[in-house]
């Protein structure tokens, strides 16, 4: 059975990442990615955005790993270990899995800094290891780092871990000041590794606690460790890349903006320019070979309209910048202002008006500055009448087919070069020394080798979009026909624990009419190995992905994708798709998505909806029986630091129904990095799924922009994703277009700052924040924290009152233990009952609902709103803490074990577990108070009645308990309600609006 290759992982490449010259940073990872010495952690969390890759070998374990600093104190590591001398399946020669090799497990670490080194107290760190799967390496530490030293080039750290390391621990680590390149490293390894896994079949069982020491090397990202301890070397190389940086190479192959001749002709007049159509078509002809798409020009009145995309300027600022350039140059002279629409798949994302032209080339030329140039100037959502149809471009048809004319054959002429520093505002990449002069061409015409014109006709490219090779025809109205290779690995197959599979990939996209577009793929397969997979999938669900590898070996040709689109925007910042045919490999069918973009907010929401039918394993056009809906419904929520959270809920491929969390961050250089998890009733309980734990989807992703790393700029993107590959829970069918994935960069580039980008693309503008967008640090939370925990402490109860409700609330729930037998008699009676299944499911989502409204509440209310969410989650993180000690405390057996009311939990069930009190009613009652009683709104009290009363039906607890944790949840909500209500003198304050998030922290005294 494949119950490993659903546990395997997929990565698919495109692209070709070029890295830059190495810069100074320095990482100090362990042998398992996290930073530390050599086996033992340190409290250090390297620079905010750092991504580190890495392969270590220590005896019996090697271990590929790679780590990143996702936020400025959080750092996720993600590990694939082998241990040598275990077979992962058959030893035996010939059996099936003989092929697999060394056994191998995937690991997840992560480490949590408490607070960062002062003067005098060392920053301090709490971690855990294997946070899921077969938790073969789980363990839990808390370790505090201090530097030393007038250079403070030595570092010493002091932790206690448990399970694995196990007990108290040390690590030093000491750099010369005259030798900054080299480190001295030496740790108290305190893992007990005789009760590894397997260790008497390995060399962890020959392993004894203690010291071991070691020397390293960096060279800019590149470093090496080796070490030795009492009974063996070990050794660790890695790579370390900033993702803060804002970019990695220069782009001195990128394209000039427009410059007019040096004698260029006079401008027509506007009667001249309606009356010969040569003058638009010049125009368009011109932006055409600056990479714009899908070009619509009209003129009316004193104003020239232009609707346009550019499909290589990853900035909308920017490519408006260039697009306005040209339309100085071909305009009629006596027009007063241009109006540009930027568009995606026709869909109008923001409109920019230019009223004050003067003002307009004086800035474009550096007479005067941004802030007098941004008072002729307005940023707008689009209106309906700033969009331009094709019918409205007849005019321009027949000239736009002939040769240009000599002002369009202008494009681009060189302007003088200046002296410049080729580098962005803040690398510390390119090195250059300091008093080195570099000259740079601003706009300098360097064309792109191997470059793809615009011009419908094929042409080879090299490097072009980061593709090691492809052959590509495109055409003014984004017509594309591109064949590029794809290579995809596939690992932890029994059969073969590395596959691979080399295709060359052939796209067709074809613009049809306003909006109506028709995409297509296919692809033949080169090179593969991934037809030696032969075990059928045993999942329990429909067969949704599980059977991934019959599609991977199906046929050399397949058709991946042959969709006709229809997108529409049919109200301002509502945008529709609309989809029938091929949607991917494995899925046919019709369905549609609408996307809603408030004005002026950082959140949007979605819903998709189709009617799918599976494909056969052929890849053409046959098919299986297999039918479903799909509904997903989507929030996106911006929060500061460019981090997007998404919470996705509905019906997923295999009918299951649930929840799907996804968080990302994108870093300086547009890197962006994040992991999804999803909660479905799928019960999955194939390994290492279980009936009382099934396994629920989880994977990591990584995309990367190429124009980072690419001497010129473009929108392709790289993407890399570590998930199960063959599992059938929680999984969704590959978009057709994602709405929100196609708006969310260009939004995000309308709302920084003034919205325009590199707008003008000024050597002396390269500091400005609109330009560079800084990297703000990070607020501490702790004022805000502490100010609220002093309001919540000063409002606590007297001894005496606290006499009194203890014992009031222990005869109610003495009263309640009175009708947990017959109840339960009753329940157990009807369990069947499909009322009572679905009133137990209600039990069970009502607290995440709850908690989600909350949230809302806290990120999108006024001030009030936002007080009330934040003390309802205070509230709900109380009652939780206080549940599960109840549960400790007391270890009730549930009402489903059948061992009786006042029995302990049976053999094989943890205490966390145990029944007394309901941790779901303490939930619902604590996030619904602060509201019932800010709002006067009772009501609100019967809303988590209903939902405790579930988790009666579902014989998940008995009635004293539902009782008792809606106290709980009621006291905790009143307290803190109570002390922190009045927000008047202080409190925390978060203001999103158009341009960024605010978050303050305010008090008066």
């Amino acid at each position: 059975m494949l119950s490993v290759l659903r546990k395997s992982i997929k990565y698919t490449w495109c692209g070709c990442l070029v890295l830059g010259a190495p810069s100074a940073i320095a990482a100090t990872p362990n042998h398992g990615g996290q930073s530390g010495y050599i086996n033992m952690p340190s409290a250090v969390v390297e620079t905010d955005g750092t991504f580190s890759v890495g392969y270590s070998y220590d005896s019996p374990y090697g271990q590929l790993w790679a780590t990143a600093n996702i936020l400025p104190f959080l750092q996720m590591t993600g590990r694939y270990v082998s241990i040598t001398g275990i077979p992962g399946f058959s030893g035996v020669p010939g059996e099936y899995g003989s092929e697999y090799g060394r056994y191998k497990d995937k690991v997840v670490d992560s480490k949590l800094r408490l607070w960062s080194e002062t003067a005098w107290i060392p920053s301090v760190a709490v971690g855990m290891t294997d946070l899921f799967g077969t938790e073969l390496f789980k363990g839990q530490y808390l370790v505090a780092t201090k530097t030393f030293g007038a250079n403070k080039n030595i570092e010493a750290s002091l932790g206690y871990a448990h399970r694995r390391p196990d007990g108290v621990f040390a690590g030093a680590r000491w750099t010369p000041a005259s030798l900054p390149r080299w480190s001295v490293v030496a740790e108290y390894d305190t893992t007990n590794y005789q009760r590894d896994f397997a260790a008497d079949r390995t060399q962890a069982g020959k392993r004894r606690k203690g010291a071991s020491v070691g020397l390293e090397y960096r060279w800019g990202w590149l470093a090496l460790q080796a070490a030795r301890n009492r009974e063996q070397f070990s050794v660790n190389a890695f790579i370390s890349i900033p993702f803060g940086e804002r970019e990695f190479i220069p782009k001195v192959y990128e394209p000039a903006y427009f410059v007019d001749d040096k004698n260029p002709p006079p401008l027509p007049t506007k009667e001249e320019w309606h009356r010969d159509a040569g003058y638009g078509a010049d125009l368009v002809k011109a932006l055409v070979k600056q990479d714009y798409k899908n070009v619509r020009v009209g003129q009316e009145g004193n104003t020239l309209s232009l609707s346009l995309t550019n499909s290589r300027i990853s900035n909308m600022g920017r490519a408006v910048g260039r697009a306005t350039r040209t339309a100085l140059a071909f305009m009629p002279k006596d027009v007063t202002t241009i109006r540009i629409t930027y568009t995606k798949l026709d869909q109008p994302i923001a409109t920019y008006e230019f009223f004050d032209l003067p003002k307009l080339n004086d800035y474009l030329t550096g007479k005067i500055d941004r802030k007098a140039f941004l008072e002729g100037v307005l940023l707008r959502y689009p209106e309906k009448r700033d969009v331009i149809r094709d019918e409205q471009q007849g005019w321009l048809q027949e000239f736009l087919d002939q040769p240009a004319s000599a002002k369009a054959g202008a494009v681009p002429v060189p302007a003088q070069p200046v002296v410049a520093t080729v580098m962005p505002a803040n690398a510390a990449m390119t090195a250059v020394p300091a008093d080195t002069v570099v000259a740079e061409p601003v706009p300098a015409v360097v064309k792109a080798a191997n470059a793809v014109k615009s011009d419908g006709k094929l042409a080879v490219g090299v490097g072009v979009d980061g593709d090691v090779i492809q052959v590509k025809s495109v055409d003014r109205e984004a017509n594309r026909f591109k064949v590029a290779p794809k290579v995809g690995f596939f690992f932890n197959d029994p059969s073969g624990a590395f596959r691979y599979s080399i295709s060359a990939v052939a796209n067709y996209d074809r613009r049809l009419g306003d909006g109506l577009y028709l995409n297509g793929a296919a692809s033949l397969q080169l090179l593969e190995t991934v037809s030696g997979v032969k075990q059928p999938s045993n999942s329990s669900l429909p067969h949704v992905r599980s059977d991934v590898a019959e599609y991977l070996r199906g046929g050399r040709f397949s058709l991946s994708r042959i969709l006709l689109n229809k997108y529409d925007n049919p109200a301002e910042r509502v945008y529709t798709r609309m989809s029938a045919g091929l949607y991917e490999d494995m899925f046919r069918g019709v369905g549609g998505q609408v996307l809603y973009l408030p004005k002026d907010s950082r959140w949007a929401a979605d819903l998709a909806v189709d009617a799918l039918q599976q494909r056969g394993f052929k890849g053409l056009l046959d098919s299986r029986d297999y039918k479903t809906v799909t509904a997903i419904g989507s929030l996106h929520y911006r929060l500061p630091h460019d981090i997007t959270v998404t919470a996705r809920a509905g019906r997923f491929l295999a009918k299951d129904t649930g929840v799907r969390m996804e968080f990302k961050r994108r870093f300086q250089s547009g890197i962006e990095v994040g992991a999804w998890y999803t909660h479905t009733n799928g019960n999955d309980i194939t390994t290492p799924g279980t009936p009382a734990k099934p396994y629920q989807d989880r994977g990591v992703f990584l995309s990367v922009p190429l124009n980072s790393m690419l001497p010129m700029d473009t929108q392709s993107t790289a993407g890399f994703a570590i998930s199960p590959w063959t599992r059938d829970v929680g999984q969704m069918v590959g978009s057709p277009g994602d709405l929100y994935d196609m708006l969310e960069r260009p939004r995000a580039d309308m709302h920084s700052y003034d919205g325009l980008g590199n707008f003008a693309e000024r050597p002396d503008e390269r500091n400005l924040p609109a330009v560079n967008p800084p990297d703000r640090p990070f607020v501490s939370p702790w004022p805000a924290m502490r100010a609220r925990l002093e309001q919540s402490s000063s409002a606590l109860p007297e001894p005496a009152e606290w006499v009194k409700a203890t014992a009031l609330i222990g005869g109610v729930v003495v009263a309640s233990a009175l009708s947990d037998k017959p109840v339960d008699r009753f329940v157990k009676k009807h369990q069947d009952s499909a009322s009572f299944r679905n009133w137990d499911k209600l039990g069970k989502a009502m607290p995440f609902a709850l908690v989600g409204a909350a949230g809302a509440a806290f990120a999108l209310g006024d001030d009030r709103m936002q007080n009330t969410g934040l003390i309802s989650l205070q509230s709900v993180a109380a009652a939780t803490g206080l549940a599960v000690a109840g549960k400790y405390a007391f270890g009730r057996a549930r009402p489903e074990e059948d061992r009786g009311p006042w029995s302990s939990v049976g053999d094989g069930k943890s205490r966390s577990d145990a029944s007394f009190p309901s941790g779901h009613s303490a939930i619902v009652f604590a996030a619904v108070t602060p509201f019932a009683k800010e709002y006067d709104a009772p009501w609100l009290y019967s809303v988590a009645a209903v939902g405790s009363a579930g988790r009666v039906f579902g014989r998940k607890h008995w009635v004293s308990d539902t009782v008792a944790g809606g106290i709980l949840g009621y006291a905790m909500g009143s307290w803190l309600w109570h002390a922190q209500r009045d927000q008047s003198k202080s409190g925390l304050s978060i203001t999103p609006g158009p341009k960024e998030i605010s978050v303050t922290w305010q008090t008066k005294y």
